[in-house]
């Protein structure tokens, strides 16, 4: 095994915490953008029982425009002494670290996604150890290359072993809560869905210099890019969770609006038509007032609302105050339950300090080898958001309901 390394030294990690006495995880993070330099591997340095063996990057100095003062490739080596590598397949190569990373964060470009999956889940197979995985969001942005690699999740994925997409709004004790509710009968059957997002997020989707969140990449298979991929992915991803195996995607019609300055959709209005007749009703925007990531940040709102035809679950809240709302389980004869009456509303999980949201937890959780790690999000979740999301783009261009790509 790969020795315990000594990047505690930074001063991002001064505090370790230690969950268990158990053996460490051996975590490689792929991509060392805003978001592995901000989130990823500040949290796992700070736990006691992951050891950073690598870090993965084709650029010597990673640049995004929402963070101007991103560590170049040299230093993250000596932040998180461990080292880095100019590609996945030169990782894996690796005599020391290929055969013993027992997980891969991969943070990288959406386009990128699909080829990385791919290459990690053959590398489990063909080791014969299995390959966690945490994916950022997207899974993909492309329907076919969603089918590939949910086939290859399903098919290739040691039983110990995971794939779960990082989001981490599905992993909060509110989503596990409204999960059981429904898939325990309490609400009937479903029958009809909301979903409302507004983000404080026009100052990225209405900057051109944001290629990345608001063009799309240069396969040529991207319809458009913007808030529904940037943001209503997280939505649909936690109602597909919370709904079990109910809601499957079948058509969608969908309006759209565009920054003038990128062409990026700002805000969208659909209406989604699923098996049996369910009926979603999704819209968001980005033109919520103020900045998700300023000092204080503005919050998201979010409305969630599920029917069934005995009762109906409501969560809706500001997810930078979780005072703001509550899980409520709406009953037939009018009477109100009232769920993790404690923790109020959550959503994503924007925390920069500690050791990380639960879905980096249950990631960890199964690079350590348990077998209760909870599923948020798996390929499943994946595929049917960027089945829907993919409808929603094909809609708005033809002015048409469109069949969702099987």
């Amino acid at each position: 095994s790969i020795s315990k390394q000594s990047h505690q030294q930074s001063v991002m990690s001064s505090t370790k915490i230690s969950l268990t006495d158990e053996l460490t995880a051996n975590i490689a993070v792929i991509g060392a953008g805003w978001w592995s330099q901000g989130w990823h591997l500040p949290h796992l340095s700070r736990n006691q029982n992951v050891n950073i063996v690598a870090i993965v990057d084709t650029s010597d100095q990673p640049k995004s425009n929402l963070n101007p003062h991103l560590q170049p490739l040299s230093d993250l080596a000596k932040t998180y002494s461990c080292p880095v590598f100019k590609s996945v397949r030169d990782m894996l190569d690796d005599p020391t670290i290929g055969a013993n990373v027992d997980g891969c964060i991969v943070c990288t470009p959406h386009a990128t996604h699909f080829q990385i999956g791919e290459e990690l889940l053959r590398e489990g197979e063909k080791r014969g150890k299995p390959m966690n995985i945490l994916m950022e969001k997207p899974m993909t942005t492309n329907v076919r290359q969603a089918h590939s690699l949910h086939n290859l999740a399903t098919t290739l994925s040691d039983p110990k072993g995971c794939f779960l997409v990082n989001h981490s709004a599905n992993f909060r004790t509110q989503a596990r809560t409204a999960r059981e509710i429904v898939l325990s009968g309490k609400i009937g059957k479903i029958r009809h869905v909301t979903g409302f997002m507004a983000s404080p997020l026009s100052w990225i989707f209405d900057d051109p210099s944001n290629v990345g969140w608001n063009e799309p990449d240069a396969s040529g298979t991207m319809l458009g890019n913007g808030f529904a991929w940037g943001q209503s992915s997280h939505l649909l991803a936690w109602v597909y969770h919370v709904s079990g195996n109910t809601l499957c995607p079948k058509r969608v019609f969908c309006a759209m609006n565009h920054s003038e300055r990128t062409g990026a959709d700002v805000s969208h209005a659909a209406t989604i038509i699923c098996d049996d007749g369910i009926t979603f009703s999704m819209s968001g925007t980005s033109l919520l007032p103020g900045n998700a990531h300023s000092d204080p940040p503005v919050g998201k709102s979010i409305r969630i609302k599920i029917f069934g035809t005995e009762g109906a679950i409501f969560y809706t809240g500001d997810d930078r105050d979780t005072q703001s709302g509550r899980l409520e389980l709406r009953k037939e004869c009018g009477g109100v339950e009232v769920h993790c009456r404690d923790l109020g509303f959550e959503f994503e999980d924007l925390d920069q300090e500690g050791i990380g949201p639960e879905s980096l937890q249950s990631f960890i959780d199964a690079c350590l080898g348990r077998k209760d790690y909870y599923v948020g999000a798996d390929s499943s979740v994946g595929l049917k958001t960027i089945q829907t999301i993919d409808a929603m783009y094909r809609s708005q261009v033809s002015g048409n309901a469109e069949d969702v790509m099987c």
